[in-house]
């Protein structure tokens, strides 16, 4: 009665969201066992009108039935055609929204007569048929048909005949397959060339041998043009084909997608995800270069915060492969990249520095060597020990010539500035045995000397605020942090998804949880305590003006010209 009156989406909708069926094959079996009844209701009857009605998530739980319930019918071409195409509108570009694809893939394979009559009428033209004919061809493995649509006319069907013969298991064929994608490789047409490389770098990989090498002649030429399009396919291929890729189509690759568009997010995610995977395969210099690249030349529109996954694999390959990439961006990078490693590298609270040097990324000049320690120091110093892990690498492997500079430079500004965590950290060092061990230990005790000299300093009334400066200066910071929170609040995704609370005093909080029918019951979350210390830098206090211009010193001298 309810398919009959409601339609199929409502009926699946009221089912699914009261939660009256728990076994959801049971449901499928009964819904597909009346619809394909002689006398059934129609599959489409209200569900144009039914589908606006849903939303997010709650269209996708009926999708997730009705793609179950797809391979199971036996109802006209036709109609089935039409009802996945509104599927398939609604979910727009979701990456769940190919579902009714794949289970009408399925229902062709169920009868050999239904895949022949949608190639029939995507011969024909129909846009419905067309628009499915990659999944049928794909699900069907049919590459006799697939070789016939590759030389169409038509150019849906030839471009959907391409990406199906790339993705299907081709055997002995292969050889074949690809002489036929080459020549599509070599079409004036850019989307047919571009769509003919990429199926067959595809088909290679899925083989695990490397395309021949008149494909890599081709693909050279289509990436010349450095169009958008080009880009994209040299960033999916390096992601999602680099078994088929020779080094030299990784070198192009990775040299074309260094001038993608700031703009094109989509594009730069899958830079970011073929940057996880080559640093995962041992290619991590690749990357670091490719990351320094794409942020100089975008003049700092694209950041490191664009490639997390990328970083997150750098970090997890080894402090010193973390360390290398940090050396090669401060000695090789500009002030975009250098100010991007700056905010990913330097945190408050650390008591180890972030990465580790090894000896093969130090520059092999004494001067190479003291222009890294600067640039480490005038960018890293709000992180003392992010800032002195360079230094001290150079003090272990560097030249014996500049390490009064490099100790000069430990101490001033780095010490002199700090204590606590970079002072116990070169008390450690010193300990377990540091290079110039002596230098270190001197420093300390300059250290030393000069808080001796300061005490008191604390004392003298001329370097006070006066009550009304300090008044001012707590009333413009409440200002500043109520007004902050409150936009940052607005801008929250989590304002819509949690409810707020508002704790006063006590230890613990005490929320209600409603368990239906009216009844609620609290729960009590006993609050733990946290924090986390940092230090203000002493010279930004005694002479705020010195410091700020030789970090800015620091951070923008040029390279020496070797």
């Amino acid at each position: 009665m309810q398919l009959r009156t409601r339609g199929l989406v409502r009926a699946i909708a009221d089912r699914e969201f009261r939660r009256l069926d728990d076994n959801r094959s049971a449901l499928v079996e009964a819904l597909a066992a009346i619809l394909n009844a002689i006398d059934a209701p129609p599959i489409d009857l209200h569900a144009e009108d039914a589908l606006a009605e849903l939303e997010g998530r709650r269209f996708f739980l009926v999708q997730h039935v009705l793609c179950d319930l797809i391979p199971l019918l036996n109802v006209d071409q036709e109609v089935l055609l039409a009802f996945i195409t509104r599927l398939l509108d609604t979910g727009g570009h979701d990456l769940a929204a190919g579902g009714p694809s794949t289970a009408f893939g399925e229902w062709t394979k169920k009868d050999p007569a239904r895949s022949s009559k949608v190639y029939e009428a995507a011969r024909a033209g129909n846009n419905l048929a067309l628009r499915q004919l990659f999944m049928v061809l794909l699900m069907n493995a049919d590459v006799e048909e697939g070789l016939f649509f590759t030389r169409a006319h038509e150019r849906e069907a030839k471009l959907a005949a391409i990406s199906a013969l790339g993705a299907m298991e081709l055997g002995e064929r292969y050889h074949e397959v690809l002489d036929t994608l080459l020549q599509g490789a070599s079409s004036d047409d850019e989307g047919t060339a571009l769509r003919s490389l990429e199926a067959g770098y595809r088909a290679a990989a899925k083989r695990k041998v490397y395309a021949p090498a008149s494909f890599d002649e081709q693909l050279e030429r289509v990436l010349q043009t450095q169009s958008p399009s080009a880009i994209h396919l040299a960033a999916d291929l390096l992601w999602r084909y680099r078994e088929g890729l020779t080094e030299n189509v990784i070198d192009l690759c990775l040299y074309t997608v260094a001038d993608v568009d700031p703009d094109d997010i989509v594009t730069i995610s899958h830079i970011d995800h073929a940057s996880y995977q080559l640093v995962r395969d041992g290619r991590a210099k690749q990357v670091i270069r490719l990351l320094g690249e794409l942020i100089d030349r975008s003049k700092g529109q694209i950041t490191l915060s664009a490639f997390q996954s990328a970083y997150h694999a750098l970090t997890h390959a080894g402090a010193e492969v973390l360390g290398s990439a940090v050396v090669y961006w401060l000695l090789n990078g500009g002030v975009h990249t250098r100010k991007c490693v700056a905010n990913e590298v330097c945190s408050v609270g650390n008591e180890d520095p972030p990465f580790s040097i090894p000896t093969s990324s130090l520059p092999p000049t004494p001067s190479d060597q003291l222009f890294l320690c600067r640039k480490a120091v005038g960018w890293f110093f709000i992180d003392p020990l992010a800032a002195v892990a360079i230094p001290l690498a150079v003090l272990r492997d560097g030249s014996q010539d500049i390490a009064s500079d490099v100790l000069n430079l430990i101490y001033d500004p780095l010490l002199l500035s700090y204590g606590g965590n970079l002072k116990s950290y070169l008390e450690r060092y010193v300990e377990d045995g540091g290079a110039n061990g002596s230098g270190i230990t001197e420093l300390l005790a300059r250290k030393a000397a000069f808080q001796d000299a300061m005490e008191g300093i604390e004392r003298l009334v001329e370097l006070h605020p006066s009550e009304m400066q300090r008044e001012v200066e707590r009333a413009q910071w409440n200002e500043r942090m109520e007004r902050g929170m409150e936009q940052e609040s607005r801008r929250s995704i989590f304002e819509d998804i949690f409810s707020k609370q508002y704790i006063l005093y006590g230890r613990s909080s005490l929320t209600p949880i409603h368990t239906g029918e009216g009844a609620t019951h609290l729960t009590e979350i006993e609050m733990k305590s946290f924090s986390v210390s940092s230090e203000l830098p002493l010279l930004n206090i005694v002479d705020p003006v010195g410091l700020e211009h030789m970090l800015f010193h620091f951070k923008l001298e040029p390279r020496e010209q070797q």
